[in-house]
């Protein structure tokens, strides 16, 4: 029997990218699907300026489906924005996204030296102002680290990000990395390689850490969980995800979704619930 947007536990999407064309002809109807498996708050998230313009845009055109936005350059587009061949300034066209109504985070920032699309000085040097750009509007970071998080931690810790709202997504690494970023405070989020079989280390990891530091997410539309692989990955499938993590941590759907419920809004300060309002503010930290 097919599962009714009533009858699903509240879920979270905390990171996905509906703006981008791989969902150009079809939204509607993934946005259909999602509301069907009980997905009640999604974050879509911008990867260059105009993918964080078309995040705003779908997050303002599915407000009814609690879809909310983050804004940011990811480390693969990091030369778009540079000004020299290892200095990055965030252009005013950007900045000014982080003040449309249903921003909620900075991001996908950080350094991927997996494909090295952008050089990594300029990797490094946009991280560190997509950190100072999240501080001063008071919005979390959205942290994106692949073969590198020796040196996002090293930047963090430069940039006093001890305490800044902030969540690692799609954790990949070991015990020794989750601590890290738990003890300035972060969140780790968990995709679609939570699922895949060869993955019981991350299992193990992710069995032990503390329940309200945990998110999930699909980072639609990539790395669509087992047994989906292979597929375009799309939000409706976060139901496999938050299946495996329920068992791995030995609770249930429910219970889980519950928890995560509360965490994504602590982090985001999105409403808990499905009433339509403004997002709560934190302070704003002048220069």
């Amino acid at each position: 029997m097919k599962t009714t947007y009533k009858e699903a536990p509240y879920l979270i999407d905390s990171h996905c990218h509906l703006s981008r064309e791989e969902y150009g002809s079809d939204l509607e109807a993934v946005m259909e699907r999602a509301a069907s498996c009980g997905l009640r708050r999604l974050l879509v998230v911008g990867a260059d300026i105009p993918s964080s313009r078309s995040a705003c845009q779908v997050a303002e055109a599915h407000r009814a489906d609690g879809v909310f936005a983050a804004v940011g350059v990811h480390p693969h587009s990091a030369s778009s924005v540079a000004c020299s061949s290892e200095e990055v300034r965030l252009p005013e066209e950007l900045l000014a996204l982080a003040d449309a109504p249903r921003v909620v985070a900075i991001g996908e920032t950080g350094l991927d030296y997996h494909y090295d699309h952008s050089p990594r000085e300029v990797q490094r040097s946009s991280f560190r102002e997509h950190i100072r750009w999240a501080r001063r509007v008071g919005k979390p970071l959205v942290i994106h680290g692949r073969e590198s998080y020796a040196d996002l931690l090293s930047i963090l810790r430069d940039e006093e990000g001890y305490g800044m709202p902030a969540v690692v997504h799609c954790f990949s690494g070991t015990e020794e990395d989750a601590e890290a970023f738990l003890s300035m405070g972060f969140f780790l989020s968990f995709a679609g390689p939570l699922t895949f079989r060869k993955n019981e280390a991350l299992r193990q990891l992710f069995r032990a850490l503390p329940g309200d530091r945990i998110l999930l997410e699909t980072d639609a539309p990539y790395l669509a969980p087992h047994p989906l692989r292979g597929r375009r990955n799309e939000p409706s499938f976060i139901g496999a995800i938050y299946s495996v993590a329920a068992e791995v941590r030995g609770t249930t759907v429910e219970a889980l979704a519950r928890q995560i419920r509360e965490n994504a809004a602590r982090l985001f300060l999105w409403p808990l619930d499905d009433e339509e309002g403004s997002v709560h503010d934190r302070p704003v930290i002048h220069d």
